[in-house]
Formats: C-alpha cells, structure tokens, sequence
C-alpha cells in the first residue's frame, strides 16, 4: 500500500482524517448469519430443482471477492468487485421444447430474510451480476435472469420467428426465476423464513416488475421502477416515427448533432429559471412556454449544421414534433376524437435526443421491434395490452423517471400515473367500496436533468440507488456512497414503507462533482418529491446542499480550544482535486475562492481557519493534488532526481511529506515563533488515491480525530456507517483517538456506547457534534465533552513550555469568545444580499460570516434575504418570470439594508444598478464590494454625469463611457493568478474626515484590506463622478486608483474595491461591514466609537513564503 505522507509538525500534529459518512458493506437493518439447509455446491441444488431445470455453476466468493461471467456476458460484460462473502449459483430453466433461459443468484452468508429481483434493460439477454451486486450488500438474496437469450440491448434478432424466446422475454423468464428463486433461497437459508421479496429494474426493467405485478400481485411487497418502457408497442413505434421525423438525412428539415446542441442551450435558456433556480437544469418543463421561432434564421436563411446560429422553419418544425404527443388521426366518416399514440420528449431531454435521431434509420429500439416482433405475427403475449388498475395490485412501488429521458419520454409516466388513478376510481365507483388512494401503494418522482435511467448531461442530482445507476459508477460501487440511508437511498425508502408503513415522501438525489466518481465529493444534492409534488426551493440556506458534515468547522473550534491554552496554531488543508487553487474554479458550482493577504486563491475551509484563531495562512498552507504533482513535474524537468524513474511512491508521496514538514513550521500568528500545533485538514473521501495518508509521525506528536456523520432513520441513530468508516480508515494505517460524530440531535447513551465498542474506544473518545444555534458555539460544546483533557494527554502538551503573557491571553480569548456567541439576539435585522451565485451560497461564504460577525457585536439576530439580481431586471417574459421580478422588489422595498457582493461577468449586473440606485434615493444603507461598488458607480454615472449609456469595459469594451477599465498592467490572456489580488494599502484623502469609512477603521490614514479585481474605475472620470457627489475618500498609494467611495449626505452609502471581508473576524468584524450593518440596525453613531485599528504584523518567514 503507498506511503503518502508524514505528518509532522514543529512539535506535534493533529490529523483529521475527514469523510462525511462511510460505505457500509453489509446489509441494513440488522443481517444476520442465518441457518443453513444446503451447501454451496452442485449437488445441493441440483436435488431441490424440479424437472426441466439444471445447475450450470455454483461458487464460493469470499469476501472481497468478484464474480460473473465477463466478455462471455454481452449483455453485461463487467463483473461486480468488493462483494461480501456469497454464494453464486447459475441455474437453466427449460420453459418450452424451443427455449430455454437462464438465472444467477447471490446467496450471502450473513442475510437478513429479503429477496431482490433485479431487471434487464432493453432488448438485452444476459445475467445481470451488477445490478444484482447490490442485494448481498443491503445483506439480501439477490436474483436476475437472461429473459432467455443471449443479445445486446439494441439486437433484436434473437426474436425473429421465435415465440417462445418472445415470451421469456416478456414475462415468463423473469416470473419463472422469482418463483424458482425463492424456493431456492429458502431451501439454502432452512430455518430462516423469507419475509419480504423486492424488484429493481429500470426502463425494460421497469417493463418486467410492472408487468410480473401485473399477472402475480404476490410476487413482490416493493418494486423500485425506473423509467419504464411500459407501453411496450406504442413506444417502439413511438420511436420509429420520431427517428422518421429527422429523416432522409439529405433532407432540409434534418437536425444535425450540433444543431440539437444549439438547440439545447436555448431550451436551457428560456427554460432553466421557472423553477426559481438558475442552475442550468430544466426542472419544471411544463412551465416553460417554449418559443422557437427566436432560433429563425433571418431572411430564411440555412442552419450551417457544425456550427449552427439559427434554424430553419424545417427545423424548427422537426423539433416540435419532437416535443409534442404522437396522436392518430381517424379517416373514418365519424367525427372520432385524436387518440394518442405515444406523449412526446421533454423540454430539457435535447442532449440524449442522439439515441433517436442519429444514422440513416430510426433506433433499433423501434425498427428491431416492428421487424422482429411485430411483422412475424408470432407472439403468444398481447403487447398491446395493458391492465392499468392490476398492474401494481400486489404490493409497494416507488416509480421513477429522468425529466431529461431522451429515450423514454418521461410523460410516459405521467400517462402510467394518471391512467392508476383512473382505474382506481372507476374500481371504487364500480361498488368495490373502501376509500383507496393511488398513494396508499404507489409514489412517483420526477427527478430534474436526469437521463434515461442515470446520469446527467447538466450537473443535476441523479444518484439515489436506482437500477444501473451503482454500476455506471464501478464495479465495486452500491446503494448512494457516503449516503447509505433511507433518505439518499430509494431501495432503502422503499424498504421502510412496505415493511414499516412510512410512505416515501422524498428522496435526496445527489451528484458528484465528477459525474460518476463519488471520491471527487459532493457536487449538489437536492430533495425529490413524490408527483404531483414538486420540491420546490425556498430560498433560504444553500440549494444544493442536504444536511452535510461541517469538517471545517470542527478544525477551526479544535484550533480555537488549543489556542485558549496558550499554544500558537496552525492549519492546513489538503484537497483531493488536481487543480492547482481554487482561483479558476466556478463559485457557482464549488463555492468561494477565499484570497489570502499574499494574494494566493485557496480553498474556503482557510478562511475558517484565520477566522476563527486570528491567523494569515499562505497559500501553500492549501494543498491540492495538482500543486503536489507541478511540484513533482517541476523537480523532474529540472533533473533534481538525477535520472531516476519518477513515480508516485516515494517521489509524490516524499514531496506531500517534505511540504507539510516545512509549511507546519511558518509562523502564523505575526510573531516569529513556529507554531506548536498544527492541524491538518484533510479533504476528499476515504480511498482517494490523492489522500491516502500514513501515520509516521510517532507517539504524543499525531493525534487523528475522525469526523463522521451518524443519520437519524426514522426516529433511529445508525451506526453503521461510523463503524465501517473507522473500519476503513483503520485499513490506511490511521487509527483513531476520537471520533466525532456530527448529528441533528444528541446522540443516545447506548448509541454512543455501541459506537464505542465497535470502533474500539473509550466513550468519552466519542464527541457528539450536535447541531447548534450557531456554528460558533461548537468549541463551547467540544469543551464541555472534556476535548482538551485529550488533547493535552495525548499530544504530551504539559511538555510544551508556555509563556505567561500567552497563557493569559487564551483565557481572555475564551471568556471573550463566550460573552460573544453564547447570548441568542431576538431583535431581527433584515439584510437584502443582491448576487450572481445565490444558487451556491458557499460563493459569499466570508460575506455571510462578516455579517454574522457583525450583527453579533450589535446584539442582532441577522434575517438574510438571498435575491438574484437577475431578478431585478425588468423582463417581457410572463408568468414565473415576472412572479420572481415583483417578488425581489418586494424583498428589496422591506430591507433595512442592501449589499451587492463581488463577482465577474454581464449578468446580472443591471439589477445590480437599479437596487443600488434605489438605496441611494430613499435613503437605505448599502454597501457595494468589487464588483458592486463598479455597478454603483456606473448607475450614478449614469443618473447625475449625464452619461446614460455608462458601462463596464468587461460588458462593452468600444462603449464611448466606460465608467469601469482593464487594469493596464494586467496579462489579458492567462486567467489564473493574474487579477490584482493580496493584500493592499489604501490612503484615506484629505479632508476625509467627514468619512463614515474612515471613522470605522478609527479615523486612521492608512489601512490593509485584500484585493481580487481585474477592472477599477477609470481614473479619467473620478474628477467628474466627485463633482456629482460621489466622493472617492480612499485610493491606492498612487493617487490614481479609487478603493473606497462614499456618500456624504446618505445615512450609509459606502463601496469598496476591496474585499474587507476576507479580514472579518468572530472577535472583530469587518469594519465595512460592521458599520453597514450598524446603520442598517440604526446604531452606526454607537459604533463609529472604535479604538483604530492595529495593522497585523508579519514576521519573516521560511522560504519566502508569506
């Protein structure tokens, strides 16, 4: 196993070795080792079997282990890994004197009396072994079956002429290897009763659990159903017509690939935002009054197909049948009413419509079907038939489907849904009596940019352990990992109602910052609601997070508590991904790039660090994966490594040991002293290749706090994923001394008990991290579990030598933090932050914390309203459209303050302008950042300097007025680390003195705050800007570039090109801030009381760094 790191400070270091939840790898709810009736071998099974069926194989897998039958499967080639320890058996069934079909199954040693039945996907002969993987590991029986050939998912000819194979394939394969199955399981598991059987299948899957619940109610108590292909002839033929639409390819009306993607973008355009969320994803589709004819070429012009700027009315035509239901039309005398054929795809399905309308011919799902099912008249099963108020009469189904289904339209569902409800009804008004509802037995979910089955073309949420969707991400891979509960889990969910009554509600969808990795760590997750519901965002906290582990958090209050005994602390941070920093990374999708004093662009877990212990990290103190592996290049291309083969072990590894060796020593705390502690955080998920670190570091030097998170199930604490994520990490050599455990509410004494005992600790080496009314009251609540009594044992920090001076400064640290955070304000502010990112809250994470920060020195309880500024801009568009706009005015009219945070781009920007104008004419305190303050000045530009055409260079670089200029000095080709970034002085001018601004920093001339722009104000145009009223009372050293800007006569009008939040701390806020909040609150005079400000000072550091 490769060596990756020493973790080595000064004197001693902490390691945190960080996961949100752990893989569990056995069955949930409680498997057990059950009795056994048969061995695991051939003559065992061959003796039960009725006539007409033989044993093919059976094996012992060990745990670990893999099985399957690889290439030879075609179907599914790729054999599941990592399986717990099984038996496999491969049985043939002879179903009549011309077919036959197979089955496998997986029997585990520790079962928990359930049975899953997987399904197939299309046309597709073969034993589904990866799908099936995932019942041994819920610690289920599994089963899938070939449906009686051997075939891809798109060949057909198997069924040519043979009705038999028709049949197994439609029904009697599978519902003859459930009935077969079972005995089987119950004869190997003798004693042990089979209490409950379920399904998982998706698209033809679905197909067969629909129609197996459909002609035997008894088969299963929960079917989990993706995207069916219920509809079997309608569909296919569906499909054949839209394949037609696009057809001959000569023709004019064709849609080429590029002019679908072209096509794409427009519908994401029009469509993204009527849900609220501007995040890319069409969620509400039928909300969305599409409007093609603005793709129209002018003039009648041509689509030039490869790149594409418009299309014809050919074109247009094709993608409207496309979208629209398929429906025939009588050609009888009778006035017969359109009966429809098939509903069409999706607004927002455009990036899978290739599985359509690509080639010279329709999809072989439709031409295969007309030619080898349907034209040979041979099946002995009615596919046109469908028993809508018996299809799901014998049990639980929690059904699915992708709203961005390129295959299978997702009204399909819909119809399916509907036409349930209709049965029912008619049954209950038929006499039958009762008061049934649809929802008593089936829930269904919509699930927004989700692909056929799994998958995204958007970044959307589509993991929740639906069928395929574990082995499109690996061969070793189940349920939703880090997220094995019945909230992330459909199978789970579905678990829970049959057997416990609880109705599935909703479901998290989650997805990965790389589509199918789950190590790359959570990109978004989100809340699915069960139809006709829809989950719909509120806007408040962040959209796309659903409760996850404040890692970062824990590190800082660890670093505070250590501080309170005098010690000097350090952090750092280790992040899996191969970028080099964060300063190139979309806020939208991983949060803000918080900016150091030495301008370097890290990770946002470091302004937490210099938050909360008064520290000034150095870009080095962040290390990610791509600056291990430059730094490895670098030394490479210079021959520091003499010739020698460079590889990862030792020459990565040595290189992450050398650098945490050396950063652990920089001091931190404006003195010269190295730090004593240093606390490392360290990122990603158990297993990354880029984490894996090994313990060197030797007694009473490393301590290892492990952070996971225990859910709470239905009123029960799980701690199972806690005990596998100590058994995980203990496999890389790191062996806790204390486990957090993050949680909603306290933790039971026996819950903390069983976690004790099964990952090997004491319990007071349990620390529950509960929820608290603010984060800042977590180092109260580690004290109170007697944190520091281990911290000192086992990091030997009696030994360490603290002077008197540092002992007393970490108890006034701790009495004052205490007085700060512990009160709970009831007097509300409400505060209007006006952005571009609100989608991503963690985009404005220093701002929130230094209005948090703020308020609390006020004694107020902070109200956030988060406002698109896009929001603000008048629109012609009606309906949501128009909701949104009257609804951010109204938020922004109830305010008691306005802040327009910083960011980059058009967008947005004119909403910007117009509230900042609003708050400078009645009168409301505003404070604009980087970008803000730009915004503000251009829109004063605009109403007082007779420049009614005033912009920004970054939005019109010919504009005649552009209020906002590149910088000259910067490089305008290369993105990352050229921007005017670190910390920069700013001289107050003469006769500033009046300045609110100035009074905040305690009327001093010079003060330091942090930068991170491209643009400034054009220095030709202040002259003019400051006869109009806008006085620019802080500039750079040189006179000619404006960082503060304020109005004189305005109760509190201030923009900065600075960040001055970077600098915000618990214990003293951001002096901007602090004074924008105060006079939002009314109580700016008390606060303009303020000692100056003392400059923080910097000692000389080790290799230049600073």
């Amino acid at each position: 196993m490769a060596r990756c790191a020493l973790l080595v400070a000064t004197r001693t270091a902490i390691f945190l070795a960080l996961r949100a939840i752990a893989i569990m790898s056995v069955g949930f709810y409680g498997p057990r080792p059950p009795t056994r009736g048969l061995q695991c071998d051939r003559p065992s099974f061959t003796k039960i079997l009725p006539a007409g069926a033989t044993v093919e194989k059976v094996a012992v897998v060990w745990e670990g282990g893999s099985y399957g039958e690889g290439a030879a499967n075609i179907a599914y080639p790729t054999n599941p890994t990592d399986l717990p320890a099984l038996c496999a058996v491969t049985v043939r069934v002879r179903s009549s004197s011309t077919s036959s079909y197979r089955f496998g199954l997986f029997l585990p040693n520790e079962w928990n009396s359930r049975f899953l039945v997987v399904g197939n996907g299309g046309f597709a002969g073969g034993v589904n072994w990866l799908d099936m993987a995932a019942g041994p590991r819920y610690g289920m029986a599994s089963l899938s079956t070939d449906t009686g050939h051997s075939s891809t998912s798109t060949d057909t000819a198997w069924a040519r002429n043979q009705p038999e194979k028709k049949t197994d394939w439609g029904w009697r394969a599978i519902h003859g290897s459930t009935v077969l199955g079972k005995k089987l399981v119950r004869a190997y598991y003798r004693g042990t009763p089979l209490t409950y059987s379920y399904y998982s299948g998706c698209s033809t899957g679905g197909r067969q659990g629909l129609k197996e619940l459909q002609r035997f109610p008894d088969s299963f108590d929960g079917a989990l159903i993706g995207a069916p292909a219920w509809w079997t002839s309608h569909l296919n033929n569906y499909v054949t017509q839209v394949g037609q639409y696009n057809l001959p390819v000569t023709d004019p009306k064709r849609l080429a690939t590029a002019d679908v993607a072209f096509l794409a973008k427009e519908i994401t355009r029009q469509c993204d935002g009527v849900d609220g969320v501007h995040d890319g994803i069409v969620s509400s589709p039928e909300l969305c009054p599409l409007n093609l004819t603005r793709l129209l070429c002018d003039g009648g012009g041509t689509s030039s197909g490869s790149h594409p700027g418009c299309l014809t009315a050919a074109q247009i035509s094709t993608a409207h049948n496309v979208y629209n239901d398929w429906w025939s039309h009588s050609t009888t005398t009778k006035p017969f009413p359109p009966t429809l054929l098939h509903p069409g795809l999706t607004p927002g399905s455009e990036q899978q419509w290739h599985m359509l309308l690509n080639g010279t011919e329709p999809s072989p799902f439709g031409v295969g079907y007309a030619r080898d099912f349907l034209f040979d008249n041979a099946t002995s099963w009615d596919w046109h038939t469908f028993e809508g108020e018996r299809a799901i009469a014998g049990g639980k189904v929690v059904l699915y489907h992708g709203l961005a289904d390129g295959l299978v339209p997702t009204k399909g569902s819909e119809v399916f849904y509907n036409r349930t409800v209709a049965a029912l009804s008619s049954s209950l008004s038929g006499g039958g009596g009762g008061g049934g509802d649809v929802g008593d037995f089936l829930s269904m979910f919509l699930v927004p940019g989700m692909q056929h089955c799994w998958g995204t073309a958007v970044g959307a949420p589509w993991n929740f352990a639906g069928a395929f969707q574990a082995g499109a991400m690996g061969s070793g891979v189940w349920s939703v990992p880090a997220f094995e509960d019945a909230e992330h889990d459909a199978m789970m969910a579905l678990v829970g109602w049959v057997e416990e009554g609880r109705a599935v509600e909703r479901i998290v969808a989650t997805a990965w910052r790389s589509s199918k990795d789950p190590s790359s760590g959570v990109k978004r997750q989100r809340p699915l609601c069960a139809w006709p519901r829809k989950a719909v965002w509120d806007g408040e906290g962040d959209v796309d997070v659903a409760g996850r582990v404040g890692k970062g958090i824990i590190a800082s209050s660890t670093g505070l508590l250590l501080k309170t005994l005098g010690l000097r602390v350090s952090c750092i941070k280790i992040d899996p991904y191969v970028s080099v920093d964060a300063g190139l990374m979309a806020p939208a999708e991983h949060g803000e790039c918080f900016v150091l004093c030495s301008g370097g662009e890290v990770d946002l877990d470091l302004g937490n660090y210099e938050r909360y212990l008064s520290v000034r990290l150095t870009s080095e103190h962040n290390i990610t994966t791509g600056k291990v592996y430059l730094n490895v290049i670098e030394k490479e291309r210079r021959g520091d490594y003499l010739g020698r083969t460079v590889q990862i072990v030792p020459h990565v590894t040595d290189s992450i040991k050398d650098w945490i060796k050396r950063v652990s020593q920089i001091p931190v705390d404006g003195s010269s002293e190295t730090p004593d502690v240093c606390i490392i955080e360290l990122g990603g998920t158990i297993g990354d290749i880029e984490s894996v670190l090994r313990h060197e570091a030797g007694a009473g030097n490393f301590m290892n706090i492990h952070v996971s998170y225990v859910p709470t199930v239905h009123g029960e604490q799980k701690t199972k994923p806690t005990q596998h994520a100590v058994k995980s990490i203990r496999s890389y050599g790191l062996i806790p001394d204390i486990v957090a455990c993050r949680c909603e509410t306290p933790l039971a004494e026996p819950t903390i008990a069983k976690l004790a005992l099964h990952c090997q600790l004491e319990s007071d080496q349990i620390l529950v991290v509960r929820d608290m009314p603010t984060i800042y009251q977590v180092p109260l609540l580690l004290s109170e579990q007697k944190l520091i009594p281990q911290l000192r044992t086992t990091l030997a920090l009696d030994q360490i030598t603290v002077a008197p001076a540092m002992a007393t400064q970490g108890l006034e640290l701790w009495d004052l933090w205490k007085s700060v955070v512990t009160p709970t304000y009831q007097e509300e502010l409400k505060i209007a932050l006006v952005g571009k990112y609100i989608t991503c809250q963690d985009a404005y994470a220093s701002v929130v914390k230094a209005l948090e920060h703020s308020a609390m020195r006020i004694r107020r309880k902070l109200n956030l309203m988060w406002i698109d500024s896009g929001d603000l801009e008048p629109t012609t568009k009606g309906g949501a459209a128009q909701a949104k706009y009257h609804k951010a005015w109204h938020d922004i009219s109830t305010a008691s303050g306005i802040i327009v945070p910083g960011g980059f781009g058009h967008r947005g920007t004119e909403g910007m302008m117009r509230v900042s104008k609003w708050a400078r004419e009645n009168e409301i305190p505003f404070l604009g950042v980087c970008l803000g303050f730009q915004a503000a000045a251009i829109q004063f530009a605009r109403d007082l300097c007779d420049m009614p055409e005033a912009t920004s260079e970054e939005f019109d670089a010919q504009a005649k007025d552009r209020v906002v200029v590149y910088m000259p000095e910067l490089d305008r080709q290369n993105m990352g680390g050229t921007m005017r970034l670190g910390l920069r002085k700013t001289i107050f001018q003469q006769d500033s003195e009046w300045s609110r601004a100035r009074a905040l920093y305690g009327g001093v001339e010079v003060i330091e705050e942090r930068h991170r722009h491209r643009y400034e104000i054009n220095p030709q145009l202040v002259e003019q800007l400051e006869k109009a009223g806008l006085q620019f009372v802080g500039k750079d050293e040189t006179g000619e570039r404006m960082e503060v800007f304020e109005l004189r006569d305005h109760p509190y009008f201030v923009g900065t090109q600075f960040h001055a939040e970077y600098q915000s701390q618990v214990l003293n806020p951001s002096r901007p801030y602090l004074g924008f909040v105060a006079a939002s609150a009314g109580c700016l005079d008390e606060v303009l009381k303020q000692q100056p400000v003392e400059p923080f000072k910097f000692a000389t550091v080790l290799n230049g760094a600073k």
